[in-house]
């Protein structure tokens, strides 16, 4: 099995569209945008929705320290809202809406990772929901993701993480309802303008 069913497998299984009914998927396309951004789209017609992973490739960051993946989770679910599309864990941002939508929020989605508030109000909050959901065990964290390793992360080191966050370190999933076409244009409207040399932590409120 080639690297790419490998990932497009992988990320389908974390978008949960897998059914007791007989799927039908095309052959995954893969390819990158000019940015170096890794994007994988799967087309399936029977699926009811389309699915969209944006990940991760935890090879690019070298050490991290043990948490910080989980809390900017938890901070870009705050950035999030109420949005009942989108949610961010373990290394990726997961979205799951119609194919009419698809462009619309994934976009959102884009500016969401691209653009993030990440003050110490965010931070706080986000930190206090993490550390409620490592009590509750209401989630299957690493064991290196504890009350005592996102104690021990500041507002600075989320940032200094975040600002390392670039394309060509990412992969970009599209699977489902989607027609090919349609997705490469929708992940290139969306990504497209993100530079790999960009900044991110310019963007972050100081």
């Amino acid at each position: 099995m080639n690297k790419v069913k490998k990932i497009i497998i992988a990320a389908l299984s974390l978008l949960c569209i897998y059914t007791a009914k007989a799927q039908s998927f095309k052959e995954p396309v893969g390819y990158k945008l000019k940015n170096g951004m890794n994007i994988i789209i799967s087309e399936n017609d029977r699926s009811p929705k389309a699915y969209s992973s944006f990940t991760l490739d935890n090879k690019a960051f070298g050490h991290k320290k043990d948490g910080v993946v989980e809390l900017l989770n938890a901070i870009l679910n705050e950035n999030a809202g109420k949005n009942p599309n989108i949610s961010f864990n373990d290394n990726s941002g997961k979205l799951a809406t119609t194919s009419t939508d698809l462009e619309k929020d994934l976009g959102v989605m884009a500016q969401l990772i691209q653009h993030a508030t990440i003050d110490q109000h965010t931070f706080n909050t986000a930190k206090a929901k993490l550390i409620a959901s490592l009590k509750l065990q209401d989630y299957d964290y690493d064991q290196t993701v504890n009350e005592n390793s996102i104690n021990a992360l500041t507002l600075a080191d989320v940032k200094n993480f975040y600002s390392q966050l670039s394309p060509e370190k990412t992969f970009l999933t599209i699977a489902g309802d989607v027609e090919l076409n349609t997705a490469k244009a929708s992940a290139k409207k969306a990504f497209g303008n993100w530079n790999r040399t960009q900044e991110l932590a310019l963007t972050v409120a100081r």
